[in-house]
């Protein structure tokens, strides 16, 4: 393992860009725009700003929602990192069963992954499962239990078949997603029969906000 003192595995230019970031927050309680860390930093471009907020990101230091200011500090309380870690948002739940739960990003924390499992994958966030609808349903061998950690993709090609996470009237839920000219349908996988499947209009007001590609145990459930 390839273990660095946390200060070793910033270039100077990224510990720089992170003090910015810091004292943004301390002195305004809220994030920088990429227009104000353009002009605090000196950088040309607000390209050239994304990619150290992409580096910083990388190494688990800060994690994006995507929103306008939407970059969050990750709290660093340990002395050592791992370089190959990455750092994904924990954005809330996703209810396996009836779509109850808020899909109101609550940003709960920051899942440390080793890249090896989650690849070259981009745009990615995690979620808890709460509820027993997918409980038979399983990801390279890894069920979808109550309480799992689920590693959802943005922006990727959904096929009949792949487990989604899908925003319905505020509510998200995780189910497989089968579609046609007319409705899409996210059916369960579940052990309980009370869980029935969802159909939707193609013109309603739903999203699917990505497809699920890991399953993690939660050692705390």
């Amino acid at each position: 393992m390839n273990i660095k003192a946390m200060d070793c595995i910033l270039t100077k230019k990224q510990k720089n860009v992170l003090r910015v970031i810091k004292r943004y927050y301390l002195e305004n309680e809220h994030a920088p725009s990429l227009s104000e860390l353009q002009q605090e930093l000196g950088i040309s471009t607000k390209r050239g700003v994304v990619v150290h907020l992409l580096a910083l990101e990388k190494k688990g230091y800060i994690f994006r929602t995507g929103k306008p200011r939407g970059i969050h500090m990750v709290e660093k309380d340990e002395e050592i990192v791992y370089d190959y870690l990455v750092g994904i948002p924990i954005l809330g739940y996703a209810n396996a069963g009836t779509p109850l739960v808020s899909a109101e990003e609550e940003n709960i924390g920051v899942l440390k992954v080793d890249q090896n499992i989650v690849g070259k994958k981009e745009n990615l966030f995690s979620l808890i499962v709460k509820g027993d609808s997918m409980d038979l349903a399983e990801i390279d061998g890894n069920r979808l239990d109550n309480g799992s950690y689920i590693i959802v993709q943005k922006d990727c090609e959904i096929e009949d078949g792949d487990i989604v996470v899908a925003i319905i009237e505020n509510g998200a839920t995780v189910k497989r997603i089968k579609q046609n000219k007319d409705m899409i349908i996210l059916y369960p996988e579940s052990s309980n029969p009370l869980n029935q499947p969802i159909y939707i209009d193609r013109n309603t007001d739903s999203i699917i906000n990505g497809k699920v590609i890991k399953v993690l145990e939660n050692p705390t459930t």
